[in-house]
């Protein structure tokens, strides 16, 4: 094993500048981590494979099935960071959307259908018109940084964005920033119950640590009354604030050792999925926090977990190029889907559920017939 000392800083603004001077405090503390040389590896792997290759990063259907999205990045061609819309039935490229000048790592459409949304490393999230086309907004905060995951909520009003250090909300109307959760590291993935009252944030350390408290799952309260939020979450108290959205800070959901790439929750709002690079993937009891199940057969990395439109259905992408299906009541594998010649980075059934669309490392996204575990269809990225 190797050990490395690190220097955690927190991210500071203006309004938090003050709880800083309040307490007396930077808010710096040393602590060691231990890293065993695979994940090492791994991570050069993972540049490498970044560097050398176009990314299918993201995929996503329309509430009508009709369309597919796919989110891709290439460190070495920006013209190859683009937003891409597929006729689903006929595998037909119906427009390239342009303007993110790196990866972007998430699509997510509106539930109405009519607008897209784009999160990339360039800082900016952007809103389309289905439609035609065109960019109604770009969002992006003092800070400009990475976007991993966006997520509508239900009601479509408000966007979720995972950040480095935490998540933002946006009006989705005028395409303010609503509000800034800095509570954990990474904001590798966010997800909407279905009843838009609980937002998951899955988060990990950016150096790969294992220690558990870099790689929780927090559970947002989304009915509670924002008015007290308006001069943002540091105005009444450091931690207050955090206490007072979080369902539980205390009782964050932890158990995985590596980040949380994705979490998804069952189409009831009872049950949340969530994927590691700790090569595991877990049920949490929603109400409770309790962990149900904790599933393996993935050989690397879980990057994305999506529950089937009946709930029953599980599917996970992973760094070892597999896609897997798992009956949810039992945590069962079902089947593994082979084909992809690269790391599966995204994965989502349509809304009929009959069909399996995922994104991948080497340049495709292929969809699959769910109950036969055949591929249908091929559809290249660039």
């Amino acid at each position: 094993m190797f050990k490395f000392k690190h220097v955690k800083c927190y991210k500071f603004t203006l309004v938090m500048l003050y709880a800083v001077l309040m307490i007396g405090a930077i808010g710096c503390g040393e602590y060691e981590e231990e890293y065993s040389p695979e994940d090492i590896q791994e991570d050069v792997q993972e540049d490498i494979q970044e560097v050398f290759s176009v990314n299918v990063y993201s995929v996503a259907f329309s509430p009508d099935g009709e369309t597919l999205a796919s989110g891709s990045g290439d460190l070495a061609n920006d013209a190859n960071n683009t937003v891409r819309l597929w006729d689903v039935s006929t595998g037909t490229e119906i427009q390239v959307l342009t303007g993110h000048t790196d990866a972007v790592r998430s699509v997510a459409f509106s539930p109405d259908g009519q607008t897209l949304a784009s999160g990339s490393m360039d800082g900016t999230i952007r809103l389309w018109d289905v439609s035609t086309g065109t960019e109604i907004h770009v969002l992006f905060d003092e800070f400009r940084l990475p976007i991993y995951s966006v997520a509508f909520s239900p009601d479509g009003q408000t966007l979720a964005s995972g950040i480095w250090q935490g998540v933002d909300l946006w009006d989705v109307s005028t395409g303010t920033e609503k509000y800034a959760l800095y509570a954990h590291d990474t904001g590798y993935s966010v997800a909407f119950s279905p009843d838009g009252e609980t937002l998951a944030s899955g988060s990990g350390n950016y150096y790969g640590s294992t220690n558990h408290i870099f790689n929780q799952i927090f559970l947002w309260d989304m009915s509670t009354d924002r008015e007290t939020l308006e001069d943002g979450l540091w105005t009444d108290g450091l931690w207050e604030k955090w206490r007072d959205w979080n369902k539980g800070w205390d009782n964050a959901l932890t158990g995985h050792t590596g980040w949380v790439s994705s979490v998804a929750f069952s189409p009831d709002g009872e049950t949340l999925a969530s994927g590691s690079r700790d090569e595991t993937i877990r049920l949490w009891d929603v109400p409770t926090g309790t962990e149900i199940q904790v599933l393996t057969g993935h050989t690397s990395w879980v990057l994305s977990v999506a529950f089937s439109p009946d709930g029953q259905t599980l599917a996970s992408g992973s760094w070892d190029n597999t896609v897997r299906l798992w009956d949810v009541p039992t945590g069962t594998e079902i089947q593994v889907l082979t084909g992809h010649t690269a790391v599966v980075r995204s994965v989502a059934f349509s809304p009929d559920g009959q069909t399996l669309a995922s994104g991948s490392g080497d340049n495709t996204v292929r969809l699959w017939d769910v109950s036969t575990g055949t591929e249908i269809r091929r559809l290249f990225s660039s």
